[in-house]
């Protein structure tokens, strides 16, 4: 009963939330799908202010997510549940798991602005990283994840709510669609994923 509230919760939030006015109604998406591809040489800019790929992260199962700062609907509903799945994996395991917020707003979200939001929302920037960039960087970034994203406004951005499950080897094992992920299904993939790269580390050795 809790988890139906949720969900209704986040339909009733995110009816008027540009994240999913647009995107979100298109019938043929589907909540998770097995991809199996080389995740995209991503090369960005991070809440430091530093150049940052996501091939960096390499070795590390992640989740990349996509928001931005100025949605208080859809996108705090995103974050939260990427956390609440990194918040339920072994703390030994902690280590091996970090998350990637790109922003679909290249106009307001610059390094300070996404820094002073991770702060706000609490995000331990020892596993989560926040991205940034030109407007052609992130037009790259977007398309080359399939995210369509449609500026309505001065902070008022359309986008579809996409998050992928990028395993150790920098391949796009999932794609979930919707602003409340299952958390019970993407904990489960994620610690399969984490299983597969520890039975490959011990093989290698």
């Amino acid at each position: 009963m809790r988890r139906l509230a949720l969900i209704g919760a986040a339909i009733a939030l995110g009816a008027g939330s540009p994240v999913s006015r647009g995107w979100a109604q298109q019938p043929e998406q589907v909540a998770r799908k097995q991809v199996g591809n080389a995740a995209p040489d991503v090369v960005l800019v991070d809440q430091g202010g530093r150049r940052f790929a996501l091939k960096d992260l390499r070795g590390r199962a992640i989740l990349v997510a996509f928001i931005y700062t100025s949605c208080h609907h859809a996108c705090p509903l995103i974050f939260d549940s990427v956390s609440a799945v990194k918040g339920r994996i072994r703390a030994e395991d902690r280590q091996h798991v970090a998350a990637v917020f790109v922003t679909v707003d290249a106009e307001i979200d610059t390094p300070e602005v996404l820094r002073a939001y991770a702060q706000r929302r609490g995000a331990d920037l020892a596993n989560t990283v926040f991205l940034t960039g030109s407007s052609e960087e992130l037009r790259h970034a977007w398309e080359a994840f399939g995210v369509k994203v449609r500026r309505l406004g001065r902070g008022l951005v359309d986008h579809s709510p996409l998050t992928f499950l990028v395993d150790a080897r920098g391949i796009v094992r999932y794609r979930y669609y919707g602003e409340l992920l299952d958390t019970e299904a993407v904990v489960a993939d994620l610690r399969n994923v984490l299983q597969s790269t520890a039975r490959q580390r011990n093989t290698d050795r």
